[in-house]
């Protein structure tokens, strides 16, 4: 889900309720962030490690997952427009997209503390402050992308693109 599609729930919620404007938005993103983050949590598999790498690495995932989602969300309707690699076919971009998407999915599968603490806690792509997003984009492209699943052309053009901001 989207923060666009998150902030559109919010304020349907909103509307519905009865009070002060701020305080029903409040609640009603409140609630809808709850959702969203029972959501996520249901669809990670358990972690395996120590109890303090299962913590940390817990912790990395939330909130990679919810910055790289974003990005490979982004990335590929970039993909579909002909923006990304314009002067290639469709078929090319498409298949682009699915090794994107195949690789997300695999790191989303991953049940390895260590590996998620290796990829963005030892680097601190995902910290306490927050994520470092263009150190989070070169660890899932040049890292993952790049290192498991040899996907050299798309593991630079994701870093290039989607590390400027």
């Amino acid at each position: 889900m989207t923060k666009k599609e998150i902030m559109k729930k919010a304020v349907a919620l909103a509307k519905k309720m009865i009070g002060d404007w701020i305080a029903r938005m409040a609640l009603a993103l409140k609630m809808v962030w709850a959702e969203v983050k029972e959501k996520m949590k249901k669809a990670f598999p358990a972690l395996k490690g120590t109890a303090k790498q299962v913590a940390w690495a817990n912790d990395i995932r939330e909130k990679a997952v919810a910055a790289l989602s974003e990005m490979v969300k982004e990335y590929a309707a970039k993909l579909d427009s002909g923006e990304y690699w314009s002067d290639k076919d469709h078929a090319y971009r498409s298949e682009k997209k699915t090794h994107l998407f195949e690789a997300f999915d695999a790191l989303l599968n991953v049940e390895e503390s260590k590996v998620w603490i290796e990829l963005f806690g030892v680097n601190h792509a995902v910290s306490r402050q927050g994520v470092d997003r263009w150190t989070l984009v070169n660890s899932f492209a040049q890292d993952w992308l790049r290192a498991k699943f040899n996907r050299r052309r798309l593991a630079d053009s994701f870093s290039k693109r989607m590390g400027v901001y």
